[in-house]
């Protein structure tokens, strides 16, 4: 019995490889792009049930709603992040230092959503339940961000630690390059998306 552990696999061209890799990041916008849409038509829906009637689901009386900032303080790092990285492809030999700068971003984005979230104030002190329509439905835009942030900074990370080895084949890791820009520049104009909607209370 062989005690050989090697195998060999067929690698197809790094060409290849590279358009099927963003095949599936598009893929994956497309999914992602159909949630955002949805969450958009939940916010806007609820919120006009209310008009022309006496109901009070939206932001029932004394419940608290949140400035029109919030949205984009989250927003900001989302958008320096697609610009870094824009920057960062155009760099040649300085793409590791400057790609830094996205996964900074990101990473600062994450814990300010995470953060702005535990400290929103929207659900009521004695029985936990959301405090309207309204809050539920910011705290199902504000997951939403965070998951964009958890997936954009795992892939920051990724494309920094890969900058920094000498073995990566500079035709795939093109390709990876512009598909980590997609993704970027899709979680930016979500977050653009998000931070408008929810900036629109009554």
């Amino acid at each position: 019995m062989s005690t050989d552990t090697k195998f060999h696999i067929h690698h197809d061209a790094p060409g290849v490889v590279g358009r099927r890799e963003r095949l599936g990041v598009r893929l994956l916008i497309v999914a992602d792009a159909a949630f955002v849409f949805g969450m958009v038509f939940t916010w806007f829906y609820l919120r006009n049930l209310n008009v022309g009637t006496d109901h009070n689901n939206w932001t029932p009386e004394g419940a608290k709603v949140l400035s029109a900032a919030t949205g984009w303080m989250t927003t900001i790092p989302l958008i320096v992040a697609a610009i870094a990285h824009r920057f960062a492809m155009r760099s040649g030999k300085a793409f590791g230092n400057i790609a830094i700068i996205t996964l900074l971003a990101l990473v600062y984005g994450l814990y300010a959503q995470w953060n702005q979230m535990a400290t929103a104030g929207l659900t009521d002190h004695e029985t936990h339940a959301f405090q309207g329509s309204y809050a539920s439905t910011w705290t199902l835009i504000a997951a939403a961000n965070l998951f964009h942030y958890i997936l954009g900074a795992f892939i920051a990370l990724g494309l920094v630690i890969r900058a920094r080895r000498a073995d990566v084949n500079p035709v795939l890791e093109s390709w990876r390059m512009k598909t980590a820009a997609s993704w970027f520049t899709w979680i930016a104009v979500s977050g653009i998306i998000c931070a408008i909607t929810i900036s629109i209370v009554n």
